[in-house]
C-alpha cells in the first residue's frame, strides 16, 4: 500500500458527488459520477492503483447492462457512509470499487461456506487467452467456487461483474 497523503482538493472533488442531488437521484447517475471522478484524476488513480484495486474492470462496462434492479445500498445514506477521512488513495480506491460492485452485483442465493452470513456473488473471470468462466465469490472473505460448488483454485485472471446475459449463457435459470 502507498502511504502518500491524499490531497484536500481530491477529497473535496469526491465529496461534491454526495452534495449534488443529481448524482444521487438513481444508481445509474451515481455509478457514472464515481466513474467520472476516477477518470478525472489520472494522476492519483494511476493504472497501478486501478489495477491493484480492480477498478479498470468496472470503469468501462455498459452500465445499462450491469446495474442491478435493487443494489444493496441506500442512496440517501451514501454521504453518511462515504464522506469521511481517507488515509491514502488506496483506501479511497477500495471504497469506490466496493461501491461500484454493490451496484452491479448479482447474488447467487447461496451462503459462503466460510462466512455463512455472506451471500456468494456471481463473477466472471477472464483469462489471458480471452476465454472466461463463471464463478461464485464471497466479497467478504474471498472464498471462490465454481457453479457446481467446488472450491476454485485457479487459473486466475481478471475479475468482472456478471449481468443477466452472462448468467443465461453459463447456467440454466
Amino acid at each position: 500500500m502507498r502511504e502518500e497523503i491524499i490531497s484536500e482538493n481530491l477529497l473535496k472533488d469526491y465529496y461534491q458527488i454526495f452534495s449534488n442531488p443529481q448524482t444521487l437521484k438513481d444508481f445509474f447517475s451515481y455509478y457514472e459520477a464515481l466513474v467520472r471522478f476516477v477518470k478525472k484524476h489520472p494522476v492519483e488513480f494511476t493504472d497501478e492503483v486501478k489495477d491493484e484495486w480492480g477498478l479498470n474492470e468496472l470503469l468501462d462496462i455498459n452500465i445499462n447492462e450491469y446495474i442491478v434492479a435493487n443494489p444493496d445500498i441506500c442512496l440517501d445514506m451514501e454521504a453518511k457512509r462515504l464522506v469521511r477521512d481517507y488515509e491514502s488513495i488506496d483506501t479511497l480506491a477500495m471504497s469506490i470499487r466496493d461501491t461500484l460492485w454493490d451496484m452491479v452485483t448479482i447474488y447467487s442465493g447461496k451462503d459462503c461456506p466460510i462466512t455463512p452470513n455472506d451471500e456468494l456473488r456471481y463473477i466472471k473471470i477472464k483469462y489471458a487467452d480471452d476465454s472466461e468462466r463463471l464463478l461464485l465469490e464471497c466479497a467478504g472473505c474471498g472464498w471462490t467456487e465454481d457453479v457446481e460448488g467446488n472450491e476454485y483454485e485457479g487459473p486466475f485472471g481478471r475479475v468482472f461483474p456478471v449481468n443477466k446475459d452472462d448468467l443465461e449463457k453459463y447456467i440454466d435459470l
